[in-house]
């Protein structure tokens, strides 16, 4: 992942929590300190801030530092993302199990070697 798309996922991540929390951009920029335009600039990836903000920001979003940075679209912004991610990770919790009982059946049927 490069510099640039780090900042750009970190931008979307802010924004996608900002609105999760009902919160204007200017709301926010109060809360943390900075100005509208800041935070404008770093939903749209064109600027990233010190690690002092970064943990006043996040302390806002009410998350924690890391979930700034996860990749796009592992923080739903909305209800009925929230519910899809959920069932998707569900799904593929299913799916793991599905497969382990398959192989396992599969390794019941081989027949056993006799010992002579």
């Amino acid at each position: 992942m490069t510099e640039q798309m780090l900042t750009e996922n970190f931008g979307k991540n802010v924004k996608n929590l900002r609105k999760q929390n009902n919160l204007s951009q200017e709301k926010l920029a109060e809360r943390v300190g900075v100005s509208k335009n800041t935070i404008s600039e770093i939903e749209n990836g064109k600027k990233f801030i010190h690690a002092r903000t970064l943990v006043i920001l996040a302390r806002e979003l009410n998350t924690e530092v890391y979930e700034l940075f996860k990749p796009e679209n592992t923080i739903p912004d909305t209800s009925e993302g929230i519910l899809y991610k959920f069932e998707e990770d569900i799904k593929e919790a299913i799916e793991k199990i599905k497969g382990k009982y398959v192989r396992k059946i599969k390794e019941s049927k081989k027949p056993k070697r006799s010992v002579s």
